[in-house]
C-alpha cells in the first residue's frame, strides 16, 4: 500500500514539472570504502525526489564526466522541464 502511495506522489511530482519546471541537484561524495558516488535529485514546488546514484570510482572525476552525467539526467527529466542545475562548488562541477 505504501509503495503505491509513494509511486502516486512521485508521478504527481513528475507531472507538475511541465507547469513549474524543476531543479536538478547533484552532489559527489566518497563512502566508507572510498568509492566516489554522485547523486542526482530533482526538486520542484511539490517536493524533492531522488533520481539516481552513479558509482564513479573507476572514472576520472573531471568536468567532462560531470557534464556527461548531468546532460544524461537533464535528457531523462526532459530538457523543457529543467529550470536550473545546482551542484557543489568543487572546481570540476564549476567547469561542467
Amino acid at each position: 500500500k505504501e509503495v503505491g502511495s509513494i509511486d502516486e506522489y512521485l508521478k504527481s511530482c513528475k507531472l507538475s514539472w511541465a507547469k513549474t519546471g524543476c531543479t536538478i541537484m547533484s552532489d559527489g561524495w566518497s563512502d566508507g570504502k572510498n568509492r566516489t558516488i554522485i547523486n542526482f535529485l530533482a526538486s520542484c514546488p511539490q517536493g524533492t525526489m531522488f533520481l539516481k546514484s552513479v558509482d564513479a570510482s573507476d572514472r576520472v572525476k573531471d568536468a567532462n564526466l560531470l557534464f556527461e552525467l548531468l546532460d544524461e539526467v537533464v535528457v531523462e527529466v526532459g530538457v523543457e522541464n529543467v529550470v536550473q542545475i545546482i551542484t557543489d562548488n568543487a572546481s570540476n562541477y564549476v567547469l561542467a
